[in-house]
Parts: structure tokens; C-alpha cells; sequence
């Protein structure tokens, strides 16, 4: 079977494992992990059998909480010109990087800007140590459940196994149920993304500790996706926020109020005019697109969730939009041209003929040809209606769950 084909599998089958068994694992016990690795390596070269499946397994699992996919050289490193590119002796090297990326994405804090790492990426890493098991223990890739499931390391894993009440952006509930309504999306990009999902809402907290939790996670989610090619970051809420259009519009003015003021870049940028073409979202010094989902949508809308009694909103990086190869240049109007037709051709018609300003298309009117949904304020009389601004306390108190300073010198 082909080698990328087998990662891909391998991956998958990790995953299962892990949530069958309750072996799921974070940054913080991969690392640990590593660390027992590196240690076993000087005294025995990873030839016990325990410790071939340990490396297996966290190579695999962290490729899946990353998304990661087989590189091209996993069809040639078996063949004799180029084994010599994954020599035993090279395995701590690869152990060592990995650990210095893991460790970086462990410690993401939020800050003014995206923090950025020269280190090499989990999306090539996890290809190397795959390639390398693939050349110095192939027989290992016949066995890979099995041995995972000795009890030996079965009891290790579950000793640094993740507290499973704690937020992990691939594990979380809001990303295992997006990645199920995209699939059901007719856009013709969506399946191929890769995608996190955050925190879980909170019923016992307020709106603005909410959004105060999905800003943690989004900045993190920022900073990764810029080295993985992340593509987006969903995040859910309540049913009754998108009960009407008109909510869902009310919804979006206050999220992203919250979040503008709560921005480390602070970019003030809901001061501009949201309605006008050019107009950007701004946070921690990036632009980005908003697309709504509602359960005020019918099956047969673009926006409809799916089935899912839930509000979806998902966030995309500029930086990562504008690096889709059908978004370059004169290719991004025949790509847009194509998901346009994809949908219409499935009875869910869309349109941006009046819609030029791009926050004209974070939420859809319930027909094509109505006005944009102007989830932005007016004039200043709906501005306050809006919740558009916040009192001091307020954002005060958001600052503090961030980690900010509350007297406003920012992050």
C-alpha cells in the first residue's frame, strides 16, 4: 500500500484508538512523552517493542491534532536512493525539533502581535518520523494498534492521556460537530481545510467571558495556522442567537464588538465604516472573514447548519485565504465563480451581486436578491441599541480573563 496512504490511515486509526481507550493526548503530554523518548534512545536506540509503539503513536496522534498531511516524500523514502535521507542515527534530531515546535504552541500567549518561530512545522515533522519508521522499523506498520494496546504502553499513555474535561481544539465538541456539517457543504474547497474548533459556551458565564475564552483560543489558533495552513476556526453558540436574522445580526454587532474591544492589537477597527467595500475585521493585527451559520436558515439555505441546533460563527485569516492557491490573483474570481455555481446547482442560491463591501457577506438575507443583513449600526441611536460599546467594568473585566491590563495599556 502507498506510504501516504498508510500516514493517512495511521492517523485516523490514532485517533480512534485514543478515544476508545481514553489515551487522547495534549501539548503537555506529548512533550512529556518526547522527553521519555529521547531518554530511551541513548540506552537501547527505540529496539524495544514499547517504545516503537510509543513513537508510532504520539507521531500519528499529533499529526491528527495538527492536521496534518502525507507529504510527497513518503512515496519515494523506502526506495534505495533515498533511504539514506532517514539513517537511524538522524531519529533524536527529529524528536529534539519536534519538541522545540510543541513547546512553542504550548506556550502561545496573547500579545500585540502573532508571535512567530523559525522552527520547523508539526506538518513536516510528523512526515519524517513516519518516513523514518517506514525505512529503519517497517514491520512496525503492520502492528500499529496492536502494539499501542500492550499493556505496558497502554498504562503510559493513559498516565499522560489529557484531562478530558479541558479544552483541545481538535478534540472539542464545537470542532467534531463543524467538521461534520462541512462535509455536508457544497463549497468546493471546504472538505480539503484544515480547521479547529473552541472552547465549549458556558451557560454559567456571560456573553462577554464567553468571547473572552474564544479570543484565547482564536489568537492561538492565529498563531498556528499561520505555520500548519490552518484554513479556519469555528465557534459555537446557543440556538437562540441566530432565532431570527435579526438576531443573528444583533449576535454578530455584539461578538465582534466584544472582541474589538478586547483586541491586543487594538485596532478600533468597528470605528471605521463596516458597510463600505475595503472595509476589514481587524484583530491582533490581521484581517479577517466572518461567515455566519443560523438555525434561522432553512435546509435549503447556504447558511443552514447542517441539522445542528446551534450558531455557528467562523473565523479565516487573511493570510491564510489570500495563500489558497484559487484565491491568487485572477484565479480568486473564476474560484468564487465556481463555489457560487456548486451551490445553486444544489437548490441553495446565492449571490453577491449587491454585496460588494465583504461584511455584506458575513451573514446571508433569506433570499439571494434581498439587501445585505446590516448587522452594523446605522447611526448611533442603534449603535447603543447594539451594545456596540461597552461600559469600563465591562470591558474591564474581559481585559482580566485575557490576562490584560485593565487601566488600558493592553496586552
Amino acid at each position: 500500500m502507498n506510504l501516504m496512504k498508510i500516514f493517512v490511515l495511521g492517523r485516523r486509526a490514532a485517533d480512534a484508538f485514543a478515544r476508545s481507550e481514553g489515551t487522547e493526548l495534549d501539548d503537555v503530554g506529548t512533550l512529556f512523552l518526547l522527553d521519555l523518548l529521547l531518554g530511551r534512545w541513548a540506552s537501547n536506540r527505540l529496539a524495544d517493542a514499547a517504545d516503537q509503539a510509543l513513537l508510532s503513536y504520539i507521531t500519528l496522534l499529533t499529526a491528527h491534532r495538527y492536521y496534518v498531511q502525507p507529504e510527497k516524500f513518503l512515496k519515494t523514502c523506502r526506495n534505495d536512493e533515498h533511504r539514506e535521507a532517514f539513517p537511524l542515527q538522524r531519529l533524536p534530531e527529529w524528536l529534539a525539533a519536534l519538541r522545540i515546535t510543541l513547546n512553542f504552541y504550548a506556550r502561545i500567549e496573547t500579545a500585540p502581535r502573532l508571535p512567530e518561530t523559525e522552527d520547523a512545522s508539526v506538518q513536516l515533522l510528523t512526515n519524517e518520523l513516519f518516513a523514518w519508521i517506514a525505512v529503519n522499523q517497517p514491520e512496525h506498520l503492520g502492528v500499529l494498534e496492536s502494539a499501542w494496546g500492550a499493556p505496558s504502553v497502554l498504562a503510559l499513555l493513559k498516565s499522560r492521556a489529557r484531562n478530558p474535561l479541558a479544552y483541545e481544539p481538535v478534540f472539542s465538541p464545537t470542532h467534531l460537530e463543524f467538521i461534520t456539517a462541512i462535509e455536508k457543504t457544497h463549497c468546493i474547497f471546504a472538505p480539503s481545510g484544515k480547521y479547529w474548533g473552541a472552547d465549549n459556551w458556558r451557560g454559567d458565564e456571560t456573553f462577554e467571558q464567553n468571547a473572552a475564552r474564544f479570543a484565547q483560543g482564536l489568537f492561538r489558533f492565529m498563531t498556528i495556522a499561520r505555520k500548519e495552513k490552518f484554513k479556519g476556526f469555528a465557534f459555537r453558540m446557543p440556538a437562540s442567537f441566530s432565532s431570527s436574522i435579526d438576531e443573528l445580526a444583533r449576535t454578530t454587532a455584539r461578538l465582534l464588538a466584544v472582541l474589538n474591544g478586547i483586541d491586543p492589537a487594538r485596532s478600533h477597527c468597528l470605528e471605521g465604516e463596516p458597510g463600505k467595500p475595503g472595509w476589514k475585521f481587524d484583530w491582533a493585527g490581521e484581517s479577517m472573514f466572518l461567515t455566519t451559520f443560523g438555525t434561522c436558515y432553512p435546509p435549503d439555505h447556504p447558511r443552514y447548519p447542517h441539522g445542528f441546533d446551534q450558531t455557528y460563527f467562523f473565523f479565516q485569516p487573511d493570510f491564510v485565504l489570500r495563500h489558497h492557491p484559487g484565491l491568487i490573483g485572477e484565479m480568486e474570481a473564476i474560484s468564487r465563480e465556481r463555489i457560487l455555481s456548486s451551490f445553486n446547482k444544489h437548490g441553495m442560491d446565492y449571490d453577491n451581486e449587491n454585496k460588494l463591501a465583504e461584511s455584506a457577506r458575513y451573514l446571508r438575507p433569506m433570499n439571494p436578491k434581498d439587501p445585505p443583513v446590516a448587522w452594523w449600526p446605522q447611526n448611533e441611536a442603534e449603535a447603543a441599541g447594539r451594545s456596540l460599546r461597552y461600559d469600563a467594568k465591562a470591558d474591564n473585566e474581559v481585559l482580566r480573563l485575557l490576562g490584560g491590563n485593565p487601566h488600558g495599556t493592553g496586552f
